[in-house]
């Protein structure tokens, strides 16, 4: 009587265990998303068409367009070493205040390979000037650390 009762225990141990791996199993692959550069989403975008996907580049110049009365933003992502391009559409969302041409842009969204375009759901842009060190923190012959 006593190993029956030991051999329901982990027989429900096993199934439950079970049952938890697989979940951790199917979340993680629903949730995870690719990462690339402009340059290996053109080379690979066969690979990844109507898949979420995550951009990292700059904004092409004279390539953004902004339809405020249908809240529409469209512009190319460039990569930052080569000429390749990602065309972008971001829409029902407001256009991020530091957006400009030239600027640092991450973009996740639903690829299109047949027309080369990301259908975003996140943009996020990134301000250089946040990220540059100061000029004032290297001294020069009219600053001086030293109280006099």
């Amino acid at each position: 009587m006593q190993k029956q009762k030991r051999f329901k225990v982990i027989a429900a141990s096993v199934i439950l265990l079970s049952g938890m791996a697989f979940l951790v199993i199917a979340m993680t692959r629903s949730t995870s998303i690719r990462h690339f550069t402009p340059a290996s989403l053109v080379e690979d975008g066969s690979k990844v068409d109507n898949q979420r996907v995550q951009v990292d580049g700059l904004i092409a110049e004279g390539s953004s367009k902004w339809d405020a009365a249908n809240f529409k933003l469209t512009f190319a992502v460039r990569d930052r070493e080569t000429t390749a391009t990602v065309n972008v559409i971001y829409e029902n969302q407001l256009k991020p205040d530091n957006f400009k041409d030239g600027g640092s842009v991450f973009v996740e969204g639903k690829y299109d390979a047949t027309q080369n375009l990301v259908v975003a759901t996140k943009l996020m842009t990134k301000c250089a000037s946040k990220y540059d060190g100061a000029e004032s923190a290297t001294p020069t012959d009219k600053t001086s650390y030293i109280s006099e």
